[in-house]
């Protein structure tokens, strides 16, 4: 048993015992403590390797868009945990490497908005089996506030000074917005509009 099965097991354990909840509940309870401890496990060991690199501000940066982003406009999960560590040093790792090392001017930060707006504007948001975003209505408004988003970022980085940071939030929005195209679904091997496989 690992240490994130032990540490559901004493939480479950102090739910039924100290509530009323159905087994069905405390299922889903469960799974999203589950949920919680992996992904704190991951961020962990992202920003660790940040710190010792010495690339922890950089890499927040990146985290920060790159969640708020996702949050909206969704996208494709890794397999596995392992799979989603290291897809997790590509992403925000490649991004800090990428942004110090390479030079975007405003012209080619501006394509990649616009590029990221179309992304965004036919594919946001992209749900994945586990959670198929099946309200119409709910998916409108996820796609409204992705757009605003990258709107939003967009003028962030045209305004900030600091070369760094403006390729940082552009990389970020970019890698998401790849992150919600079938073809990023397919090299998951993943399946794609899963609300459309749920019958009402």
């Amino acid at each position: 048993m690992n240490i994130t099965e032990k540490t559901t097991k004493i939480f479950i354990k102090f739910i039924k015992n100290n509530t009323e909840k159905s087994e069905e509940e405390i299922e889903k309870v469960q799974y999203g403590f589950q949920v919680i401890i992996m992904n704190l496990f991951k961020i962990i060991i992202l920003f660790s390797t940040a710190y010792f690199l010495e690339i922890f501000m950089y890499t927040l940066v990146a985290f920060i868009v790159f969640g708020i982003f996702r949050s909206f406009a969704c996208g494709v999960h890794a397999n596995t945990s392992l799979n989603c560590i290291i897809i997790n040093y590509v992403v925000f790792l490649g991004n800090v490497f990428i942004s110090i090392n390479l030079s975007l001017n405003k012209s080619i930060i501006v394509i990649i908005y616009i590029i990221s707006l179309i992304l965004v504007r036919l594919y946001a948001p992209a749900d994945t089996e586990e959670r198929p975003l099946v309200s119409k209505k709910h998916r409108n408004k996820l796609k409204t506030r992705a757009i605003i988003v990258v709107l939003g970022f967009t003028l962030i980085s045209l305004l900030i000074e600091n070369s760094i940071y403006m390729n940082l939030i552009t990389t970020s929005i970019m890698e998401e917005s790849i992150l919600i195209t079938p073809v990023a679904y397919t090299i998951f091997k993943k399946p794609y509009r899963n609300y459309a496989n749920i019958k009402l």
